[in-house]
């Protein structure tokens, strides 16, 4: 007769389990905390991005207006800025259009008043465009002669401020573009600052 062999059955006990389930929540609570810090953290860094580009579009288009225009006035608030800007092409519309110089660049004159001189494309109404940048809600829109662009768009309202300066031979504007990251609430570390100077030069329209 033989006696079977009985194998000893080997078992967690009560006190390992809860270990072993402890540890096994607390590394899935890293790994879900860690992959929410990730997935903000890239939304943070994609947003600043993304209205980064916004503040260069701006810089871009102000420069551009204020390098074409003759005057530059900015509200109170410096939340408006309003730039007049000559027609250098000849429209059909305008006074001084024939049928052989529409489409065809308007010559520049020198103008001379009190001794400060002036770049002067004509004077006439329909010779000037003035050309508008306002903050509407969330975003900023361009309107020249009643045409709308909406130049950005952002969560965060991007604030453009500008500064006319007339110094004895020449002007310039100075801007600051801030806004605000959905990470942080300072806009210190946000600004764009960018300078342009009035090719014509100021002049009273």
């Amino acid at each position: 007769m033989k006696l079977k062999k009985l194998t000893k059955i080997r078992a967690f006990t009560l006190v390992e389990m809860m270990i072993a389930i402890a540890i096994a929540f607390t590394i899935l609570g890293v790994t879900l905390t860690s992959s929410i810090a990730l997935e903000k953290s890239f939304n943070s860094v994609d947003n600043y991005f993304a209205t980064h580009m916004q503040q260069i579009r701006i810089v871009d288009y102000l420069a551009r207006d204020v390098r074409r225009g003759f005057s530059v006035t900015s509200s109170l608030d410096k939340q408006t800025v309003t730039v007049k800007i000559p027609r250098y092409i000849i429209q059909a519309a305008d006074s001084d259009a024939t049928p052989s110089t529409i489409g065809t660049p308007r010559s520049p004159r020198l103008a001379i008043s009190s001794g400060d001189y002036n770049i002067n494309y004509g004077t006439a109404t329909n010779q000037i465009s003035t050309v508008l940048y306002q903050i509407s809600g969330s975003s900023i829109l361009r309107t020249e002669d009643g045409v709308v662009t909406t130049i950005a768009s952002s969560t965060d309202n991007l604030i453009p401020e500008t500064v006319d300066v007339e110094l004895a031979n020449t002007e310039y504007t100075t801007t600051a573009i801030t806004f605000k990251p959905i990470s942080v609430a300072d806009r210190n570390g946000t600004v764009v600052y960018s300078t342009a100077y009035l090719r014509n030069r100021r002049r009273s329209l």
